[in-house]
């Protein structure tokens, strides 16, 4: 990579971990342009050439954290030698860990429907996830057609959701293992079908 466009990169990065930070600690609304352009060692004229305004800086900052999730559950999932489930399991088990990330919690699953609009969030996280996910379940149920892919899928990823906005709100009666177990039992009886 030249010079010049590893220079570029390295910006955008200390752009996107300080805007990271902001949002997280601040929130959509309390984080300052001015004070990240600041903290990232830009000019405010600089940062307003890479991102024309808050939305679109906070959009770039979901994604990343979206596309890191993505690849930590991936990760996780590939690192065990065995049975399809146990590995799906493992990907699930790493998203609701990764969940406990303040960052991930408020920017994505809090603030990322309000500031993007339910149909754009929706759009990024399941452009991401539902791949993933839909490998898992084809891997787990290589029979399954389409019709059997989609919906589990979608009814997945939705209650992986959930768990972790419960989780980031700290319910009660809410837990990884348990919430794995139940997970376990629905996939064992949808894949023998």
């Amino acid at each position: 990579m030249p010079l010049d466009q590893q220079t570029a990169v390295a910006e955008d990065q200390r752009v996107l971990d300080t805007a990271r930070s902001a949002f997280a600690r601040l929130g959509f609304d309390g984080a300052e342009m001015a004070a990240i352009a600041e903290g990232a060692g830009l000019s405010a004229e600089r940062l307003s050439s890479l991102y024309p305004d808050k939305k679109a800086l906070f959009t770039a900052v979901l994604v990343s954290l979206e596309k890191a999730f993505d690849a930590h559950c991936r990760e996780a999932s590939s690192d065990l030698i065995g049975e399809p489930l146990a590995l799906f399991l493992s990907g699930c088990r790493a998203a609701l860990e990764f969940s406990d990330r303040r960052d991930f919690a408020r920017i994505v699953m809090i603030e990322g429907p309000a500031v993007l609009g339910e149909a754009e969030w929706e759009r990024i996280d399941h452009g991401l996830g539902l791949p993933t996910i839909r490998q898992g379940l084809r891997n787990m149920a290589p029979h399954a057609g389409e019709a059997a892919l989609r919906p589990m899928a979608v009814m997945i990823m939705g209650a992986l959701n959930e768990l972790i906005l419960a989780l980031a709100r700290g319910e009660k009666g809410v837990e990884v293992e348990e919430s794995l177990a139940v997970l376990e039992r629905l996939l064992k009886a949808w894949a023998a079908r």
